[in-house]
């Protein structure tokens, strides 16, 4: 009997611990197109961007704004065909000075989306994400990156708005550069909204 309560127990608290106080079922994942739906979007061929794996410089980033209140809770991106390394991963609330910063290799075939820790994120929030090349690449080729480039080779007219989320800018730089907003890094993030 005692076995029972403590099991009935834990499930009770399994189950208050696991929902949130909404009742909206469709926030309760990691939404894994939240951004890079608007990347795609924003950046397509109809509006004039082509899709490359390019840039040879370390680390490739850009600054985007998320007007919801949530929390990003992946990233996603795909090893150039070039590099089966890993990279460091960092992303920055710049508003709040909260950061994540973890090592992940990606799948050189499909984008692949990694788990991170939560990084909280207010509606207006300022967002830095930035993929470095771990130390140790042999060729200067691995340092590629999957990028959305203007057709006609202009620098991306930042911001451009798709949706809830603003991109702001861009940069390349390491073993040269800096090259701000050359092209938009497709560089994705999960977003769960609260």
């Amino acid at each position: 009997m005692k076995t029972i309560k403590i099991l009935l127990f834990c499930i009770a608290a399994i189950a208050i611990v696991s929902c949130d106080n909404d009742n909206d079922p469709t926030n309760n994942v990691c939404d894994t197109s939240y951004v890079s739906t608007p990347i795609t979007n924003a950046f397509s061929l109809a509006n004039a961007y082509d899709d490359n794996v390019t840039m040879d410089l370390e680390t490739h980033e850009y600054t985007l704004q998320i007007n919801a209140n949530g929390e990003i809770c992946s990233v996603g991106y795909q090893n150039p065909n070039t590099y089966t390394g890993g990279y460091t991963m960092e992303i920055t609330n710049t508003t709040t000075n909260v950061t994540y910063t973890g090592t992940h290799t990606f799948s050189q075939t499909v984008l692949d989306y990694q788990s991170i820790t939560p990084l909280i994120v207010n509606t207006g929030d300022i967002i830095n994400v930035k993929r470095t090349i771990l130390p140790g690449y042999t060729m200067l080729n691995q340092t590629i990156g999957h990028v959305l480039r203007k057709s006609d080779y202009t620098d991306v007219p930042y911001p451009i708005t798709q949706g809830n989320v603003v991109f702001l800018s861009s940069n390349f730089y390491g073993t040269g550069g800096p090259v701000p907003n050359f092209a938009q890094p497709y560089i994705a993030l999960g977003f769960k909204v609260n």
